[in-house]
C-alpha cells in the first residue's frame, strides 16, 4: 500500500515539475531600454503620419504598426547584438514580446487599436496619448 502512494506522489511531483514555467528575468535597465525604444519609434511613426495627413499626403493608417511588425523592427535594431545566433534571436523575440505584453497589459504605455480579438501579432498598437516618453528617462 505504501509503495502505490509513493509512486503516485512521485508521478504528481514529476507532472508538477514539468509544468513549472521558467521565468524570464531582465534588468530594469534592459526593460527600460526596450520599452523606450518601442514607444519612441511608435510615437515618431504616429507624428509622421499625422504630419502627412495634415499635408494631405496620407490617410493616417500608416501611423500604427502591428505587434508583429513592432517585434520585427526591434529585432532589426538589435541585429548587432543578436549576430548569427538563432538561440539569441529566439531569446530576443521572446523578450520583446514579453515587454510589449507588459506595456499593454500592466503599464498601459501601449494601447491596442481596433479589435483586440485578433491574434496577438496582428493587433495594431499605439502609444497611449497621455504617456510622456521623456517622463521615464
Amino acid at each position: 500500500m505504501g509503495r502505490v502512494g509513493t509512486t503516485l506522489c512521485l508521478q504528481c511531483f514529476l507532472l508538477w515539475s514539468k509544468k513549472k514555467k521558467k521565468k524570464t528575468q531582465i534588468t530594469f535597465e534592459q526593460y527600460e531600454s526596450i520599452s523606450n525604444a518601442l514607444a519612441t519609434y511608435l510615437r515618431s511613426r504616429e507624428s509622421d503620419a499625422a504630419r502627412a495627413e495634415d499635408e494631405g499626403e496620407g490617410d493616417g493608417s500608416a501611423a500604427y504598426l502591428t505587434w508583429g511588425q513592432l517585434v520585427e523592427w526591434h529585432l532589426e535594431q538589435s541585429e548587432d547584438s543578436i549576430g548569427d545566433s538563432l538561440d539569441e534571436l529566439s531569446r530576443m523575440r521572446k523578450l520583446t514580446n514579453l515587454v510589449i505584453r507588459r506595456l499593454v497589459d500592466k503599464d498601459n504605455v501601449l494601447v491596442v487599436i481596433g479589435d483586440a480579438d485578433v491574434p496577438e501579432e496582428d493587433r495594431k498598437l499605439a502609444v497611449h496619448p497621455n504617456y510622456d516618453i521623456g517622463e521615464r528617462l
